[in-house]
């Protein structure tokens, strides 16, 4: 038994081998006669092979007999009588394109008649054409098909400038009369010939009888142009609006200022002294009355004693170092520390002081980092200053932001830092390079960015260490600590004050009012990182608990309204209002059945239950439909209309259908009969010859793709089905002449009026 076996597995695996033998077999000698039968059918064509065969559909490098030229026709096109050599094509359209053009000749008779000299040989009408033009000796490229409209139109002499100049002198020349006409309906007398609308025109006006220069496009846009009458008549209006003295000096005297000279006018100073203060100025008129300005000693806006400014900065603790320029104009002086700095008196008024001995900000007089950054994603590179030290340095907030150190240099002072900075700003906003981003892109530092596409980062690296070599840096480093002007917090009470507000801190207090202090929320155990600061003056609560007690009143505000637009479109709430967006727990009145709809769906017009409309269905409703349909379920229904389920059609084959293609009309799947086929081959030959066309080749099975077939009227021509289904029943060379492929004769006469068309194999009157 066990050697029957053996005998029985040996037998069988013989029988494979010697089958697919017998395939390798079958397989090489239909590719030996395929390649016999492309290489007799090149060499016919008049290709020479220039490499092995690669196959029915790959391009076959050959040489063209007839042409020399190298070419890589596809084999099985080549057989089929589909493809030919490209050069031979292109040589052929480029002189059917010259005998249609009426040849060489022709074309070089028809440059010359408007004054172009042809410069090359011609190739056809759509291509540039080197001419000179025989007027004023420019070359240009013009096209004959546009040369050939000109000439249609009478406008055509010589190259496109000359052609402009032609046009642009007929064009004044017919409209000469009608302005001269429109002139003196103006009462304009013109002196000289017309040149253009927008061209200054010397006329006489008979109204003053001045000779002025005026345009004619003026004219005809209704303003009077004459500049004598028009200052005229500015003259009379200054006159009827001009102020009396006596009343101005009236109004001067109400708002305490005694006029010491006549009335200049309303727009002019008026030397007055203040009744006030006694001191003279020189206030205009219109302000006085329209504005009602006073004096400006009085109210500070003056230009200040330049004596008493110096007390004022001395008073401040700042000696000046040179002359008072201005109130609002930087002023070299030296601080109570002796360091040189300029400030503006304004702002020493406001509390302003040197920025060496700031408590705030960069620190000037200690040691600093000016650093080169760069970010991939936005293309920028950027220069800063910074301590770059702790959790808020600078840098480190670049980086978080997704940037990138390319180089980093330190200086002893933050002062030689800041001027190199800024020199450096300077250079690349003289040449226009930043700023590159937005403040919406990058709030901080984006005045000081620039394009990695105009300027490198290592250009800009380049510009930093030659403004330190021009630098002198003569800033003396601070010795200690930098002061602080800050109040300092005990430790202990900061943090009993947070528990109070509702935060328990992660960390110990960070010693700085303004830091951010890592804690969690005891209410919702949110962690986040307040400042003690908006803590402590402002009572900043978590972000979290605020947001949800501002959900909690919107919704507590909108619940009744939500509730009587639920019930009004048939839904019954089953939970409290949350959220317009969020799903709703409803029964539908109607159905009784219970689904989630949110409030804005319902409130914007969305007022049925998606049971009720048919957009879901429970197992057995879907399986009923499916039945009907012709499909039965081969599992359960997935939940929704559009999931795919596995069904066997009526006619035996397993698909994947859907319930929404079931209810839009599907009722078969593509293999089975009742959803129809492709156009059967003689059908479609009886189609094509009812339309009036004779098949010179077999269907090529899809109605949309190219058919060759002779028209009536002898032509060869290249159609589809489904044009012929829809009204195709002429050829381009009928189109082209204007008859019918029936009988010959034109559409417009009586006889083609008469011939009934044929469209998709259904005999109509023609229109």
């Amino acid at each position: 038994m066990l050697a029957l076996k053996r005998e029985n597995r040996r037998m069988v695996r013989s029988f494979f081998r010697n089958s697919v033998s017998d395939r390798e077999d079958a397989g090489r000698l239909r590719s030996q006669a395929a390649e016999a039968k492309h290489t007799a059918a090149m060499q016919a064509a008049g290709y020479e092979p220039l490499e092995p065969y690669p196959g029915s559909g790959q391009p076959w490098r050959s040489r063209h007999l007839a042409c020399g030229s190298i070419v890589s026709p596809r084999p099985a096109y080549l057989s089929a009588g589909r493809v030919g050599c490209t050069e031979c094509a292109k040589e052929s359209r480029r002189a059917i394109f010259q005998e249609r053009a009426g040849g060489a000749e022709r074309a070089e008779a028809d440059m010359r008649s408007v004054g172009l000299e042809p410069l090359e040989p011609y190739l056809n009408s759509q291509t540039p054409w080197r001419c000179r033009c025989t007027a004023c000796g420019a070359v240009g490229t013009p096209r004959l098909s546009a040369v050939r409209n000109l000439i249609k139109e009478g406008t055509a002499s010589g190259c496109a400038t000359c052609n402009r100049r032609v046009r642009g002198r007929r064009q004044r020349e017919a409209n000469a009369e009608k302005a001269e006409a429109m002139m003196r309906e103006a009462r304009y007398e013109p002196l000289e010939p017309y040149v253009s609308a927008a061209a200054p025109w010397s006329c006489r006006h008979a109204t003053c009888g001045e000779v002025v220069r005026v345009k004619a496009s003026s004219v005809r846009s209704g303003y009077d142009p004459c500049p004598v009458c028009r200052a005229e008549g500015y003259k009379q209006r200054a006159a009827a609006r001009r102020t009396d003295a006596a009343e101005a000096t009236a109004l001067m005297r109400a708002h305490g200022f005694e006029p010491l000279e006549p009335y200049p006018g309303s727009s002019v100073g008026w030397h007055c002294r203040c009744t006030t203060c006694g001191k003279e100025s020189k206030p205009v008129y219109s302000g006085v009355k329209g504005r009602g300005y006073g004096c400006g000693h009085c109210a500070g806006s003056a230009p200040l004693d330049p004596t008493a400014c110096a007390a004022e900065m001395r008073a401040a603790g700042f000696e000046p170092l040179e002359p008072y320029p201005g109130s609002d104009k930087r002023w070299l002086c030296r601080c109570p520390a002796g360091h040189e700095v300029h400030l503006r008196l304004t702002g020493v008024r406001t509390g302003k002081g040197c920025r060496m001995c700031a408590t705030h900000g960069i620190d000037l007089t200690g040691p600093a980092k000016l650093y080169v950054i760069t970010h991939r994603e936005w293309n920028a590179v950027k220069v800063g200053i910074g301590a770059c030290t702790g959790y808020t340095s600078r840098l480190l907030q670049h980086e978080r932001q997704g940037w990138k150190l390319y180089r980093a240099g330190d200086y002893a002072t933050g002062a030689a830092a800041y001027d190199v900075e800024q020199a450096v700003l300077d250079r690349l906003r003289s040449a226009k390079l930043c700023p590159f981003l937005t403040k919406e892109v990058m709030p901080n530092g984006w005045s000081e960015t620039c394009s990695t596409d105009r300027v490198s980062a290592g250009e800009v690296w380049a510009m930093v260490e030659e403004e330190t070599r021009r630098s002198p840096g003569a800033y003396a480093p601070r010795a200690g600590a930098r002061p602080r002007a800050a109040f300092m917090f005990d430790a202990e009470a900061a943090a009993e004050e947070m528990r109070a507000r509702g935060y328990e801190p992660l960390v110990s207090y960070p010693g700085r009012t303004n830091a951010t202090w890592p804690s969690r929320c005891t209410t919702c155990g949110h962690e986040g990182r307040p400042t003690f600061n908006a803590v402590h003056n402002g009572g900043q609560g978590c972000r979290v608990c605020r947001t949800r007690a501002a959900q909690a009143k919107r919704a507590a505000a909108t619940a009744p309204k939500a509730v009587e637009v639920m019930r009004a479109a048939r839904f019954e709430p089953l939970e409290p209002y949350r959220t317009s967006q969020t799903p709703w727990h409803c029964r539908c009145t109607t159905c009784g059945r219970e689904s989630t709809p949110t409030y804005s769906n319902v409130n914007n017009g969305g007022s049925r239950c998606r049971f009720c409309s048919s957009k879901s269905s429970n197992a057995e409703q879907a399986e009923a439909e499916m039945r009907a349909a012709g499909f039965q379920p081969l599992e359960p229904y997935p939940g929704r209309a559009t999931d795919p389920w596995h069904c066997r059609c009526s006619c035996g084959n397993k698909v994947m259908t859907r319930l929404s293609f079931v209810r839009s009309g599907t009722t078969g799947c593509k293999k089975c009969p009742r959803a129809g086929g492709r156009t059967d081959p003689a059908k479609a030959a009886a189609e094509v010859r009812q339309a009036g066309f004779e098949p010179l080749e077999t269907y090529p099975g899809k109605t949309t793709d190219r058919w060759r077939c002779r028209c009536a009227c002898g032509a060869e021509a290249t159609v589809t089905l489904t044009n012929l289904r829809r009204g195709r029943t002429r050829c381009g060379t009928c189109s082209r002449d204007g008859t019918t492929p029936a009988t010959g004769t034109p559409p417009g006469s009586e006889a083609s009026t008469q011939t009934p068309t044929t469209i998709c194999g259904t005999p109509r009157q023609a229109s």
